[in-house]
């Protein structure tokens, strides 16, 4: 193996500047290095790779002859017996353009059965039993979301995420986001796909102003440095006067985002069109920015059926969404029947702790453990502050109960995504970004969903073909 060649091609997946040209850079490093023999190969430890290909034949033989009914039941037990073990992350760990190629194989076959089945006329079966038998599938299979984390300004990289997912067709219908990610899951899902491609094509037309220093005074008075007016202005320009019920008819994305609640009474929520479908979306965005100590708590408001703009839960004030629901897995399985999570993850006292998920090698593994070791002592202290801190005054129990809220949650998903970690980045963290800002954050937030599209396409891919076919059956 050349080391000069293996360079080169390293130094073209890091300067490739689209999606195609990083994957042709991938697929000549996987014949330089044999990765693509690896591939070709149908050993494998973690898969059945014979009893695929024989699901693979059958499926084939069942549509061309027709029998549908029985190609529904073989493609049911099927997934249910198969999903899982094609999620394994050791079929995707060797070549960089994509997993063996009987995964590929198999969810080609299984993709064609769904779109089939939802074609296909069945005699003595309605369409309408027809749907729901899809609906109850589809349900049983579990669906998708992307997550994009708090992180101030270094949730600016949630942008490129989603727009290189939204350019290869990858983008999930359904979003959470909690600070800085409630920003842009907020900006996407107000937008249908038309207007999103707008917004990526006139970056100017994205306000980044919104952190405005107040005086010395009134951030005494108010307990809170940056100015909550001028945040609200350019949310309400980003976002626009959207409820989250008209967001998701428009968008046709289900919305979520999460609140901190400033009481202890008081639980976090997940705001989404099932459960706030009348609260404004600009201003959950606000709530959920509300780090405290930076801005105050804020108002939730909601549009009355009269058209005016009220409270919502009245007298509840709600702060920053990271604190309690990062990531509001549990809440988004119950609402939406998420079981997979693609996580974009952009938090300063996250990134530190999870750059090194997923490589390998022994230095990847002993900052791995560094790391694990770090947080499981911050847990530990956080935790003890706040059992010390049971019968201090309020203020001081609060800020215990949200530092160990903090440290002690699950801040991974199923696939991951970061940026390029370095310390340079802390510069940023807490300033309004530049347009030259705003670019690098857009590119580099694209460039780390390349080397996860194998793995994010596949680990979705019959998901959006039972969207696909129930819009098929809708349509008639």
């Amino acid at each position: 193996m050349s080391r000069r060649r293996l360079t080169e091609l390293y130094a073209a997946l890091d300067h490739a500047t689209t999606y195609e040209e990083w994957h042709e850079a991938a697929l000549a490093h996987d014949v330089h290095t044999g990765a693509n023999e690896w591939r070709a190969d149908d050993h494998s430890s973690h898969v059945d790779a014979a009893e695929l290909r024989e699901h693979i034949a059958q499926m084939r033989a069942l549509r061309s002859g027709g029998d549908a009914l029985e190609l529904a039941s073989l493609l049911n037990d099927s997934l249910y017996r198969h999903a899982s073990d094609l999620a394994d992350i050791e079929l995707y760990g060797v070549a960089l353009a994509g997993p063996k190629h009987f995964v590929s194989d198999y969810l080609d076959e299984a993709v064609a059965a769904l779109e089939w089945l939802a074609k296909t006329e069945v005699p003595g079966v309605p369409t309408e039993e027809r749907k729901q038998r899809f609906r109850t599938a589809f349900k049983v299979y579990g669906n998708s979301a992307l997550m994009l984390s708090g992180g101030a300004t270094l949730g600016f990289h949630h942008l490129g995420v989603v727009k290189g997912l939204f350019k290869l067709g990858l983008l999930p219908s359904i979003l959470s986001g909690a600070s800085t990610g409630a920003m842009i899951a907020a900006g996407v899902c107000a937008r249908n796909d038309e207007e999103l491609q707008a917004m990526y094509d006139d970056p100017d037309s994205i306000r980044r102003d919104g952190l405005l220093p107040v005086g010395v005074r009134s951030a005494m008075r108010e307990g809170a440095w940056l100015d909550p007016n001028q945040l609200d202005d350019v949310l309400s320009h980003n976002i626009g006067p959207a409820t989250f019920a008209e967001a998701y008819a428009h968008s046709g994305r289900t919305l979520n985002i999460s609140v901190s609640p400033t009481r202890t009474r008081q639980k976090p929520r997940l705001l989404t069109h099932l459960t706030a479908p009348d609260v404004l979306v600009s201003s959950a965005a606000l709530a959920s920015s509300a780090l405290p100590g930076l801005f105050p708590p804020v108002q939730l408001k909601a549009r009355h059926h009269g058209g005016e703009v009220i409270p919502h839960v009245p007298g509840e004030r709600w702060v920053d969404g990271s604190i309690h629901g990062d990531l509001p897995k549990l809440r988004l399985a119950r609402l939406h029947n998420v079981n997979h999570f693609i996580v974009s993850q952009t938090n300063p006292h996250v990134l530190p702790f999870v750059r090194h998920h997923g490589q390998q090698g022994l230095r990847p593994a002993v900052a791995g453990m560094t790391s694990a070791a770090i947080r499981s002592y911050g847990a530990y202290s956080a935790d003890i502050a706040r059992r010390a801190t049971k019968r201090a005054p309020g203020a001081l129990r609060q800020i215990a109960d949200q530092a160990y809220a903090l440290v002690n949650q699950d801040y991974r998903g199923d696939i991951d995504i970061h940026p390029q970690f370095h310390w340079s980045l802390y510069k940023k963290v807490m300033s309004n970004p530049t347009r030259d800002d705003l670019d690098a954050f857009i590119r580099e937030g694209e460039r780390s969903v390349w080397p996860k599209v194998a793995l994010i396409r596949d680990q979705t891919r019959i998901g959006r073909a039972f969207e696909a076919a129930l819009h098929e059956l809708d349509a008639r």
